[in-house]
């Protein structure tokens, strides 16, 4: 299909690590254009987004910048990162633009770490307000609203987007253009209604690679819904970032299932199976030994009803949880607790790999501890003279991944508020590009703790020898 695209200029710059401003002239303005930044390279962190050295947002992965409006002059535009062990930022892409009155430019940190680039997609800013005040003025009402579509999923093909009331074939209908990544189509004016965004392999509208719940789009509204990687957040491969008055309303593929999986952390108590959704006579999971991990599982979304027992054994319940599955989530069950007191507790969890550090996810199983000091630090530091990487753990709970530095450290467990080891230390290596689960646990020994170390790499989910 031929890409006709005569509304929207497209401005893609090769990211360059060369610095440096460009010095204003505040002669010969005649008004203002606006300015938005969009973060789309799933493998690096948070990222700043300055205009000359003022840093308009902190933007992490998919996240989408509020506008700001500066005079049509020249700036120079640039995005940041603070990389690990580092204090100062590191420039990771800049771009020269002349902005022009009355026009909305969107910058997209797209590309990879090894080789960003900045996507600038401008077009003419529709002025709803003034729209709005006539149609008051004559008793009338705006009924319509803009809408275009973008692709900036590097691994994603091209595609063809389709726009129509829910339920719509695609065979039944005309896309509203085709896309390659970096592109943008036309602006689109349409009756503001309920919707369903449809993409399909190109020229093949029964090859479905998405469909969206039904959206309503209000009238007096310009809208984007960029097509992205989803990056190891969600199930799902790709998501659409929907950007104007949802300031970025993430979308997700309606056939995604989200994943379960399960971690044995329950010290003393024998293998067991666990049970999703009263099927007993067929555990999903059977014969978890103590520190074993189990695949993750596709689900439904909504509530799910989470038993475990002994294995082989459905007769007897030993724990009993009922969670809430949000679409496309990643949720992790933790089995923890001493023999005659074993409790479910279930996170949010993710699959996100990062080109710049190691992640972290620490997580207080060990039951005999209301609390713990727990301390993941470099071989040469002495804890005596630090705080606790993660101070005051409560028994039951953890954290979301946090980025460390590749090498050597030692962890140790600490009991609260002092310096007194219950725990460690343990050698632990970390590589960039690696996700672990660090789990503290009980032992024999009752005035110890122990840990499990899990590499939770999206390929490597087992326990390391």
């Amino acid at each position: 299909m031929r890409r006709n695209f005569p509304q929207i200029g497209l401005l893609i710059f090769a990211a360059t690590l060369l610095a440096g401003c460009i010095d204003s002239d505040n002669g010969g303005v005649t008004g203002e254009g606006s300015i938005r930044a969009l973060h789309a390279i799933p493998e690096i962190g948070n990222v700043a987004f300055l205009i000359e050295e003022v840093q308009l947002a902190a933007l992490g992965y998919k996240d989408v910048s509020g506008t700001s409006s500066y005079d049509d002059l020249e700036y120079d535009f640039n995005f940041e990162i603070l990389l690990p062990g580092d204090t100062e930022e590191t420039l990771l892409a800049t771009t020269v633009l002349n902005v022009s009155r009355d026009f909305e430019y969107t910058f997209v940190l797209a590309g990879t770490f090894e080789a960003p680039e900045v996507i600038i997609w401008e077009q003419f800013g529709r002025d709803w307000a003034d729209e709005l005040e006539d149609a008051d003025d004559a008793g009338t009402e705006v009924t319509v609203m803009e809408v275009s579509f973008a692709h900036v999923d590097r691994e994603l093909g091209e595609v063809d987007v389709y726009l129509e009331s829910p339920g719509t074939s695609p065979a039944a209908t005309t896309p509203r253009g085709s896309l390659a990544y970096g592109e943008r189509t036309d602006v689109f004016e349409l009756t503001a209604d309920e919707y369903q965004l449809v993409f399909t392999s190109p020229g093949d509208p029964s090859s479905i690679l998405f469909a969206s719940d039904p959206i309503n789009i209000p009238a007096a509204t310009t809208n984007l819904l960029v097509i992205m990687a989803d990056g190891g957040l969600t199930s799902a491969d790709f998501t659409v970032r929907w950007i104007g008055t949802s300031l970025g309303l993430e979308l997700l593929d309606i056939n995604v299932a989200p994943q379960f999986s399960a971690i044995h952390a329950a010290f003393g108590s024998a293998d067991v199976d666990v049970v999703l959704d009263n099927e007993f006579t067929t555990p999903e999971i059977q014969g978890l030994a103590f520190g074993g991990i189990s695949k993750d599982l596709a689900i439904d979304d909504g509530s799910l009803d989470i038993n475990v027992t002994p294995a082989g054994n459905p007769g007897v319940l030993l724990a009993q949880r009922e969670v809430t599955v949000a679409p496309g989530a990643f949720i992790r069950t933790y089995i923890v607790g001493l023999p005659g007191e074993v409790q479910l507790v279930t996170i949010a969890d993710d699959r996100r790999v990062l080109a710049t550090n190691a992640r972290v996810q620490i997580f207080q199983a060990a039951a005999r501890y209301q609390t713990l000091d727990i301390y993941l630090v470099e071989d040469d530091v002495d804890i005596a003279l630090i705080d606790p990487t993660f101070p005051t753990v409560l028994f039951g709970t953890g954290n979301s991944y946090l980025p460390f530095e590749a090498g050597s450290y030692n962890l140790v467990l600490a009991e609260p508020g002092t310096k007194t080891i219950v725990g460690g230390p343990f050698a632990v290596t970390l590589e960039i590009g690696r996700n672990y689960g660090i789990v503290a646990v009980d032992e024999d020994d009752i005035t110890a703790a122990n840990v499990l170390i899990y590499d939770q790499t999206p390929e490597s989910s087992d326990p390391p020898p």
